[in-house]
């Protein structure tokens, strides 16, 4: 029992630390398109995006490899307060602001270029912090599920919970400030986004003195295997039919950051909600999170992803397709609400299924593959969103969601099969 404890003790803080640091960083998307001007916001999402995907294809493995889990953790965690500084620096270049909506208009000519060094510096950070955190993650339900004598399923959907709830929990109140600070407090968006980084400094000293190097022991071997790690799994059909969920949400994510936010809650509410819209969605995320663990490890993790796959349409059909949702007034938050529930699933039931397909030395590459997948997603998306191709973007989300539940059976059945072969040999 001794080694749970040990085990939960640094899952809470690795939970704790990384989710006050992640909160500083997903509030800039929210705004990019608004506090920025409209093409510099969704130019430097897409950089962000696409900095994420080249490393977490090609680099994140490597630099887990090298460092470990800890070191690895604390490195990408300090990119990330570089990112927001950079941030609150291009927001405090707007030239030119709509009086009524409060969007920037006019940037000044290097509020561009350092919105995309500030997006490379962060996607480089996001692209090695998401597959140590997925490794962690592996590595901690393993041991508590052996020492505890608990099946490893059950773990993996009781942890993803825990961390989903504490991590978008955090989320939520980082963005709720975000409006308090501007709206109430009366302060420019740049201070607060200033603020916001101090906090992502703060968080990744206090993860550097208070965890330990926990984790199972960095593997030196082929660095070109490592590079490959994410790729190796490509053989496998698991890997591909797997992927819906993660797209769908990247392209989801990039709607309501891109077009949602500025076309919709903008002219309905104005900029001044996104941060209190945000936090909605973050804390209905939250508190789903925990009960989806619940629900998942009780009847499967199949209805729970239907569930976010059917709130993933939703959220691209009425948008879209439904009325004029920029005069629904209060009523444009129904989207926020549909993405806190995907966001539920994707945050917890969907990392707790890699966790379940892929265990042990395949879980770097496997996490490293969600977010190779979902970034370039979310690329694709803000690349389409500046280019003004809505309705690429659009199409391109329901479909992903309406080939979420087949992609899941799918997969379901090529791990039974395997299983079954498995046996088989093994009996002969």
């Amino acid at each position: 029992m001794q080694e749970a404890r040990m085990c939960r003790r640094e899952f809470s803080v690795m939970s704790w630390t990384f989710a006050i640091n992640h909160a500083t960083v997903t509030t800039p998307i929210l705004y990019a398109s608004s506090v920025l001007t409209n093409s510099t916001g969704q130019a430097g999402n897409a950089m962000l995006y696409g900095a994420t995907l080249v490393c977490s294809l090609f680099f994140s493995a490597v630099v887990f490899s090298l460092i470990g889990a800890k070191k690895g953790l604390s490195l990408s965690m300090g990119l990330y307060a570089v990112y927001v500084g950079l941030f609150a620096l291009a927001a405090s270049m707007c030239a030119e602001k709509n009086a009524k909506t409060g969007s920037c208009m006019e940037g000044e000519q290097t509020q561009l270029p350092t919105m995309l060094l500030g997006s490379l510096i962060g996607g480089i950070g996001a692209g090695i912090l998401w597959t140590c955190q997925g490794a962690f993650f592996s590595s901690v339900c393993e041991r508590v599920a052996k020492a505890e004598g608990k099946e490893a399923p059950a773990v993996t959907a009781e942890l993803a919970g825990s961390f989903a709830l504490v991590f978008l929990a955090m989320e939520s109140l980082v963005r709720a400030s975000a409006t308090i600070l501007t709206k109430y407090a009366k302060l420019d968006y740049s201070v607060v986004f200033y603020i916001f980084s101090g906090l992502a400094v703060a968080s990744t000293i206090a993860f550097m003195v208070l965890a330990t190097n926990f984790g199972k022991p960095a593997q030196r071997g082929s660095v070109f295997a490592k590079v490959l790690s994410a790729v190796s799994l490509w053989s496998d059909p698991k890997t591909w039919v797997l992927q819906c969920t993660n797209l769908t949400f990247g392209f989801a994510a990039a709607w309501l950051g891109g077009y949602i936010g500025r076309n919709i809650l903008t002219p309905a509410l104005s900029s001044d909600f996104i941060g209190f819209a945000g936090a909605m969605l973050s804390a209905l995320a939250s508190v789903l999170s925990k009960v989806f663990g619940v629900t998942a490890a009780k009847t499967g993790k199949g209805p729970v992803v239907a569930l976010g796959a059917t709130s993933f349409l939703l959220l691209g059909v009425l948008s879209r397709f439904v009325g004029h949702p920029a005069d629904w007034g209060w009523g444009v938050l129904v989207f926020y609400i549909l993405m806190g529930v995907g966001r539920a699933v994707y945050e917890s039931t969907n990392k707790a299924i890699f966790a379940d397909f892929f265990p042990g030395e395949a879980s770097a590459g496997a996490f490293a593959n969600v977010f190779v997948f979902g970034t370039g997603a979310s690329t694709a998306a803000f690349i389409l969103g500046a280019t003004q191709q809505d309705g690429a973007e659009v199409y391109l989300l329901i479909s992903f969601a309406a080939l979420t539940i087949p992609g899941y059976m799918a997969a379901s059945l090529i791990r039974r099969k395997e299983d079954s072969d498995s046996s088989g040999s093994s009996s002969s």
